[in-house]
């Protein structure tokens, strides 16, 4: 074929500008189709291939009127044609695309495979592989979902995998029994992390059911479930923290795990969370918030002068709340202090005095059923545990407050700590959690803690409370292996209990709204 040949094939005029020849070329491609026409497709691929080159300036290419061996006569026009010689017909279209191809044109092909061959399974890939590098995400989305719905139901692993956002609900339901737990609680883990709470709860819910049939299959540690607990209360997702955390406490009992969290030292946290799921599911959602916010930053500081603001502004509901708080949540009342909760119940102080650190028992009929708890008896060592560190802490206050003016004058000369020496401090405390572990520097929660670090110093503040308990959690999980010797085990513990109080401590400094 001659260069004059290749113009008049392609329906242009010679010396016509590159992108007008590659528009006739992929116009006329449209009507001659491998698979239909394989002598057309053949002369107008060799067209153009010569008509590019000369624009150019580089040689063409060999062409079918130079072949290099003997060649099989094409087929017949119209030849009936199996599965596999359609697919292969679609592969080589693609291949016949230039390398400056627009996007939409490999689409284009794919969904020509898709309807002439809807049982292919490689035309479905073909298909959302093509509207992914088009960037055509909700079409990709429905992509998937046709697929699944149209006989293929693996693509709604797919679907899960890249956009797990777009599950429905029934979805869910299905995905649940095509999909091991460590999936879920890992699509759980994900859904989280894009903040979308209501999706996040049915994954887990999902998962802990399929582990009746996969009990191989355990699920996270104690500690990721107090945090993601707590993050389904401060998002309003009340009713299925209180399901998630009673089928949990089932399974701790039916596995025979009663003291999970006396080993893993969070039994107060467990005993917390039992109290937020006493609490009604029109309940306050700022007051829950800021209680489930107050356990993850280990302070109630914070959550006591917001709640005393919202009283401010809410006089009713937070009477309503304060009621519920006093009659089924005891810790977290004798945390906050009578003078929130109202009394009815002795003080702190005169507990102290008469040596009893029980609360008040609530009316005959007042309270609601507590939901099952396991285990019961690290619960009430738990509240107790954690009611004597509120009067020792009050102690402490007392003291420090008997020992101010000592102290002022000294104090009153000493340079007081800048941002920077916050955030150095803070910094050395983290490289202390993470040298539990072998290459600590190159695990994603130590590289994320650090961010977090700069972040406070820089004064992000709500990256800080967003980010924290969720590093914290990890991190925690990260250090608890133990070496093998108790005393070894034990010193590691308290010193990483004193390196988290310590960054703790700078953290608030840098960010005292926040923590």
């Amino acid at each position: 074929m001659t260069l004059e040949e290749a113009w008049g094939e392609l329906g242009v005029d010679a010396g016509t500008a590159p992108d007008l020849a590659r528009r006739a070329y992929l116009r006329l491609l449209k009507t001659r189709k491998p698979e239909v026409d394989p002598q057309g497709f053949a002369r107008l691929r060799a067209a153009y291939e010569q008509v590019k080159a000369a624009l150019e300036g580089t040689e063409a290419p060999r062409t079918d009127s130079e072949p290099t061996a003997p060649t099989a006569p094409p087929a017949p026009l119209h030849a009936p044609q199996n599965a596999d010689q359609r697919l292969e017909a679609f592969r080589a279209r693609f291949s016949a695309l230039p390398s400056d191809a627009p996007p939409e044109a490999p689409v284009q092909i794919a969904r020509e495979a898709v309807a002439a061959l809807p049982e292919a399974v490689e035309a479905r890939h073909w298909l959302i592989k093509a509207l992914l590098a088009a960037k055509q995400e909700a079409a990709a989305t429905q992509a998937f979902r046709d697929a699944a719905n149209q006989g293929h139901p693996e693509f709604l692993v797919g679907l899960a995998q890249v956009f797990p956002r777009a599950l429905t609900g029934p979805e869910f339901q299905l995905l649940g029994t095509m999909v091991d737990p460590p999936f879920l609680w890992k699509l759980a883990d994900e859904l989280g992390t894009f903040d979308a709470w209501d999706q996040a709860g049915q994954a887990a819910l999902l998962a802990l059911a399929a582990m009746k049939d996969h009990p191989e299959d355990p699920p996270p540690q104690p500690t990721w479930i107090i945090g993601f607990l707590l993050h389904l209360h401060m998002n309003a997702q009340s009713g299925q923290a209180r399901t998630l955390q009673t089928r949990y406490a089932e399974w701790l009992k039916a596995e025979g795990l009663d003291d999970a969290f006396d080993k893993q030292d969070e039994a107060w946290l467990w005993t917390l969370i039992l109290e937020l799921g006493t609490l009604d599911d029109d309940f306050p959602i700022g007051v829950r918030r800021l209680l489930a916010h107050s356990v993850i930053n280990g302070s109630i500081e914070n959550a006591r002068e917001h709640l005393r603001a919202y009283r401010r502004r809410e006089p009713e509901r937070t009477a309503e709340a304060v009621k519920q708080l006093r009659t089924r949540c005891p810790v977290f009342s004798a945390a906050l202090g009578e003078s929130f909760v109202g009394t009815g119940a002795p003080s702190l102080v005169q507990r102290l005095r008469t040596g009893s650190t029980s609360t008040e028992q609530p009316p005959a009929g007042d309270a609601k059923p507590v939901q099952p708890q396991a285990p019961s008896t690290a619960h009430a060592a738990a509240a107790r545990k954690y009611t004597w560190y509120v009067i020792i802490g009050l102690i402490v206050l007392v003291m420090l407050a008997v020992g101010v003016e000592v102290l002022g004058e000294s104090s009153a000369n000493k340079p007081q700590p800048s941002r920077q020496d916050h955030a150095t401090t803070a910094r050395a405390e983290a490289r202390v959690l993470c040298e539990e572990t072998p290459d600590a520097e190159t695990k994603p929660p130590c590289s994320k803690l650090f961010e977090m670090i700069s972040s406070a110093q820089a004064g992000a503040c709500s990256e800080v409370s967003t980010n924290y308990l969720r590093l914290r959690i990890a991190v925690e999980e990260m250090t608890t292996r133990s070496p093998a010797d108790i005393q070894a085990a034990a010193a590691r513990r308290l010193r990483r209990n004193h390196a988290q109080t310590r960054l703790e401590t700078e953290l608030r400094a840098l960010c005292p709204q926040s923590l």
